[in-house]
Order: structure tokens, then sequence, then C-alpha cells
């Protein structure tokens, strides 16, 4: 039977649930990542605490949140991502709500701060969204993950407004309502999300199933959403180690870069701290050009090009950092520009690249083992870097590390296969 195309809608499903993804996750952001930076002094000064005390709450989230992305990929295979997302939102909010209302001290905060970081592993783009969209599209794959995952890059600007509001209504009331708008507006993101299109007679990117073929046989439908390995399958492959070895490569390099910009600029290249500021938020904003750039690459040209690109365009600005005398902002646009450009790209590729290389029929499990891994490499670069300055009082080695670093990774995608045998091998073409 012929897709009828007068039942095709004029927008596609998929697309309402990247929306939802970008929304969804630019709040979060603005909450619980980025913007939380705004409730730091207040919350010091409600306490007495040292900085380190809270941040080492932050950074218990971020290593949380790798130990966990296995666990939430599993049962995003096995129970979907619209439960997942769902639960995710209450338990964020839950957590944001006794944060904000029921901290009394040291160990109720970072109890609370757990709760919020089991909420956010399991709604964030880590894992779950990028799952549930890689099952939605196909030919504009890489385009739509791109898409969905550049939330941070808007919900990062909520930072000023939760200073505005910190101001005028104390940080426990803010954070307090903030958990219910989580549960709210998260929540009914979860609610509109469908795991497949096929759920709703559709194939990926927008074609209309045939019902008598899809709709009414569980067994086709089966059938259509289990191709590709097996998670122990996957393990198993050479492009799966080389994919961790390049992604968690350059996480080393961007988040041990991220976690100390500000002092970078402000220390080696003595820049103040308002236009230091200034840089870091331009390296978020640009990084949504990669996010986009690279997903929509990579549905159009080889993969294994887009990862080469990337890791040498994260090289070269590192290299102009170090034989470019940076005095001044426009001077500094260029290694911005880039870094920010490369950082973005591989935001998505994880996703997009295990979609695409192993399909999708443990794909969760699969996402959520990357991830771990990827968070646990990000470690490494902010010890390094912070060592290496206490060392020599300067990042000038420790940048150049990383250029050399980011340009043998450049080699690894070589050493891949194309997506062409790739498919003929794992899909039985």
């Amino acid at each position: 039977m012929a897709v009828d195309e007068a039942k095709k809608p004029k927008i596609f499903y998929g697309w309402y649930i990247v929306l939802a993804s970008v929304l969804s996750n630019a709040l979060l952001s603005g909450i619980v990542w980025g913007g939380f930076g705004a409730f730091i002094i207040p919350i010091e000064t409600t306490f007495g605490w040292s900085r380190s005390a809270i941040s080492g709450a932050m950074a218990l989230r971020q290593l949380e949140s790798g130990i966990l992305a296995p666990f939430v990929g599993w049962v995003v295979d096995k129970f979907g991502g619209r439960l997942v997302i769902i639960g995710g939102a209450i338990t964020t909010g839950l957590g944001l709500m006794a944060l904000g209302w029921f901290s009394v001290g040291i160990i109720s905060f970072y109890f609370f701060f757990i709760i919020v970081a089991i909420g956010t592993s399991g709604v964030s783009h880590a894992v779950t969204w990028p799952v549930i969209i890689s099952r939605w599209f196909d030919r504009k794959k890489g385009l739509a993950v791109g898409i969905a995952v550049t939330g941070p890059t808007i919900g990062t600007t909520l930072i000023i407004l939760n200073t505005a509001l910190e101001d005028r209504f104390g940080w426990r009331s803010v954070l307090g309502v903030y958990g219910i708008v989580v549960i709210l507006f998260v929540g009914l993101m979860g609610v509109i999300v469908r795991d497949r299109p096929e759920e709703l007679g559709l194939n990926p990117d927008g074609d209309i199933s045939n019902h008598e073929q899809l709709g009414s046989n569980s067994l086709q439908l089966d059938s259509v959403n289990s191709k590709g390995l097996t998670f122990q399958e996957t393990i198993r492959t050479s492009s799966f180690w080389l994919l961790a070895i390049y992604l968690g490569g350059m996480f080393i390099s961007s988040s041990g870069f991220l976690t100390h910009e500000h002092v970078y600029f402000v220390d080696d290249l003595k820049f103040n701290a308002r236009d230091a500021a200034v840089m870091v938020t331009l390296t978020f904003a640009f990084s949504a050009i990669g996010r986009v750039g690279s997903g929509w690459l990579m549905d159009h040209m080889d993969y294994r090009v887009v990862m080469a690109a990337a890791s040498l365009l994260m090289s070269f600005s590192f290299l102009y950092a170090q034989i470019f005398e940076i005095t001044n902002s426009w001077l500094a646009l260029p290694f911005i520009l880039g870094f920010g450009i490369s950082f973005g790209s591989n935001i998505p590729m994880r996703a997009v690249l295990a979609s695409m290389i192993f399909g999708n029929r443990a794909l969760g499990s699969v996402i959520g083992i990357l991830n771990g891994a990827i968070v646990g490499a990000g470690l490494i670069g902010p010890l390094m870097l912070g060592i290496i300055y206490d060392w020599k009082g300067s990042y000038s080695i420790g940048i150049g590390m990383m250029l050399i670093l980011c340009f043998s990774l450049s080699l690894v995608p070589m050493l891949m296969k194309s997506r062409q045998s790739l498919t003929a091998v794992q899909f039985g073409e």
C-alpha cells in the first residue's frame, strides 16, 4: 500500500519532541547547572560555609551523573524514555523544593542535592532525550539531536533572572518554587513524548506507516525497533572502544579548559573579571553552532571526517592561544569561536554516532556506558590543569598538552569503519 501523503502532518511529531528537549534542558540548565551559580554566595551567607563546600556538592552532581548514566540507559531501553523523563522531573522538583525549604546544615544540603542529581540524570540531554530522538529520526538524525542538545546554551542566560529573583525573594523561596515549576513544566514535556514513531503510526523522519504492516502487527513493530547490535555485541567491536577513546579524550580537553576558562583569562591573559565572564558566555553561545552544525554534517557526509575536523579545530584553537599574544577580546575571539564550535560539536556525537554505528536495539545502554566513561575521563582535565597551574603558575603547559591530545585524536576516526560497511555487517544488508 502506498503512503497516503494527504494524511502526513504538516509538522512531523518528532520535531515537537526535539522542542521539548530544548525547553526542558534550557530550564534545567538555568536552575541546576550553569544558573545555580547565582545562589552560591547567598547560600554561603546563610550558612557561613566555604566556597569549596558548596562546590563539592556541584562536583558530586557531575560525578553521580556519570555513575548513573549506564543505569539510566538500561532503564530507558527496558521501560522507555517517557517514564524516565516524568520520573526524573518529579525527583528533580522534589529535590529542589527540599533543598530550598528544608536545608538546615551541610548534611541535609548534600542529601537533597543528591536527590536533584538523581532526577537530572534521568531528564537531562545526556542519555534519555538523545535516545528517544534517535529513534524518531533517520535521515535527519544528526540535525535533530544537534538541535535537541542546545538547551543549555539558552538556559545559561537564566543566571541573570536568578540573581534578580534571589535579591527579591531569597534563594530558599526561589529554589522551592523552581521545584514546582520543574515538576509541572518538564513533567508536561514528558507527557507529550512518545518513545517511538510507530506508536503514532509513523516512520522515522515522518513517513506514514502502513497500518496493516505495523499498526496491527506487534511482531513487525518489534522487528522495526530492534535493528542493530545487542549491548554485548556492541562492546565487543573495535568501533565502540575507538569511539569511547575519542569522546573521552575530547572531554578531557574541553572539561579541563571550561573549568579553568575564567581564571585562565584573568591570570594568564590578564583580562578583568567582567571581560573574562563575557568570554565564558561567548564560548557556550558559539557551542550552539557546533552542536547543530556537526549534527547536520553527520547526516550528509562521512562521520569520520566530522570527528577529525572537530578535534583538529580544537587543536588549532589551542595553538592560536599559544602562539598569539591575546591582549583584548577581539584577539581572543578566534580562539573562543574555534574552541566553542569544536566543544559543541562533540555534544551530539555520542548519541548520533552510537545510533548510526550500532543501531537502536540497545541504544540507551550504549549511550549510558559512553556517557559514564566520558564523564569519568572529564574529571582528569580539570585536575591536570589545576596541578600544572600550581606547579608552574601558568596554564601554558597544560594548554600545550591538550593541543597535542586533540591533534592525536584526529587520527582515531581513521581507524574506524565507514558507515556503509558497518551497516552491511551489523544490519544484515
